[in-house]
């Protein structure tokens, strides 16, 4: 191991002589309108990390590897209401990104301050909760926040220098996107194509979420659900209601509304989950490489987000990492059902003049109390609101009336 560590420093020592550029990917930050369905508090890790970043000798490719603004579980703020409406239209996506910079103002501050340099580039990779990129204004109202308009992208995924970073929602069934057709028309406007479980989100899980906001946070699902089954009964019930619905009863009722048609192997699928019992995102690696297997060998680095766990998994001439979220989660101790808050991580690559890479998974610690499980569900608000203090973030923690759609 000590002679692996000398190995490693003295590698990266001659990659810093010789450094070409530096790629930075951090992944499912899920910036939202600073209430109950925000799950970001670390503005002050993230900022001064990224301040980190600034005025380096090299140029820095900054990934933000999709989910990065959680426009999904962003409420449309009007006036002292707030929604969730099923049908995105460009001027609700817009309405979305000002409240979600109204609350985290200063993260598109710093990200300004990095622009500012010709020399970095700042890739918003699109995943599902940022669906809204897709919007060309969405873009434009971004690049003008951070007042950058060149060397700022919205793409699907990032391929350079051998390594490969994509969200990772392509591969998991229930989430993937139709990225050849983004929109959909309705009522003569156009509206975001979501994924099927996205509007199911929208018009069912952000009740839960509101009523429950702290739980959605605590991992691993299972031995939350099993120490809270009242609330695993409520949520499978409801999702199985909701996806009966969804075949027999909603494709009838709105006919005429494209969110409405839900196809049949989805059904197949939510029910097969239904009765294990399992919400949890499928094992995008494995299915990343069983449809991508004879193009592995073309890059060294694959990056991921979306599952909200840590991976590394190295063969012989590639790689696959998954670097953890970036919002406010927690492990639960499956003997004392203590909380421990989650590190923040990232992979830093590091690429000399004749394009040969280095990559590390580092990570970002946080000083953050550990909590127990019976507490938390005593209260849930009360720990959502003593873990933004903890972390310095003034969280609005809205109380208007909710308005849902069915």
């Amino acid at each position: 191991m000590f002679k692996h560590l000398i190995k490693t420093l003295i590698s990266q020592a001659s990659f810093l002589i010789n450094m070409r550029k530096e790629i930075i990917v951090l992944s499912d930050i899920e910036l939202g309108a600073g209430n109950l369905t925000d799950d970001f508090i670390s503005d002050k890790t993230l900022i001064k990390f990224i301040k980190s970043l600034i005025g380096r000798d090299h140029p820095v490719d900054l990934i933000l590897n999709g989910d990065i603004i959680d426009f999904l579980k962003c409420p449309l703020i009007e006036g002292d209401k707030y929604s969730y409406p099923r049908h995105i239209s460009e001027d609700i996506s817009l309405a979305k990104l000002r409240s979600v910079y109204e609350a985290h103002s200063l993260v598109f501050d710093v990200l300004k301050d990095f622009g500012k340099s010709e020399k970095n580039k700042i890739y918003f990779i699109i995943g599902n909760h940022d669906h809204d990129l897709y919007f060309k204004s969405v873009q434009k109202e971004i690049k003008r926040l951070i007042k950058k308009s060149k060397g700022i992208y919205f793409p699907l995924s990032y391929n350079q220098h051998s390594v490969w970073v994509e969200h990772g929602h392509q591969y998991d069934f229930l989430n993937k996107t139709n990225k050849k057709k983004p929109f959909v028309w309705y009522l003569g406007k156009q509206i975001l194509n979501y994924p099927w479980v996205s509007f199911g989100v929208i018009s069912r899980a952000l009740i839960m979420k509101e009523e429950h906001p702290f739980m959605e946070r605590i991992k691993p699902y299972p031995l939350v659900f099993k120490h809270y089954k009242i609330v695993i009964r409520k949520i499978s019930s409801g999702a199985l209601e909701y996806a009966l619905k969804s075949f027999l009863y909603y494709p009838l009722r709105f006919f005429r509304d494209p969110t409405y048609r839900m196809p049949l192997d989805f059904l197949q699928e939510f029910y097969r989950r239904y009765r294990m019992g399992n919400w949890d995102i499928e094992d995008i690696a494995d299915n990343f490489k069983r449809k991508k297997q004879d193009a592995m060998r073309n890059n060294r680095l694959y990056v991921f987000g979306h599952t909200h766990e840590t991976l590394i998994e190295k063969k012989e001439g590639w790689a696959i990492v998954i670097p953890d979220t970036w919002r406010d989660e927690y492990t639960m101790d499956p003997i004392t059902t203590e909380l421990i808050p989650k590190t923040k991580k990232y992979i830093q690559v590091l690429v000399d003049h004749d394009d040969q890479i280095v990559w590390e998974l580092q990570e970002i610690k946080v000083n953050r109390e550990r909590i127990f499980f019976n507490d938390v569900m005593k209260d849930e608000i009360k720990y959502i609101k003593l873990a933004a203090e903890e972390e310095g973030f003034v969280s609005k923690i809205l109380s208007p009336k909710m308005n849902t759609n069915k």
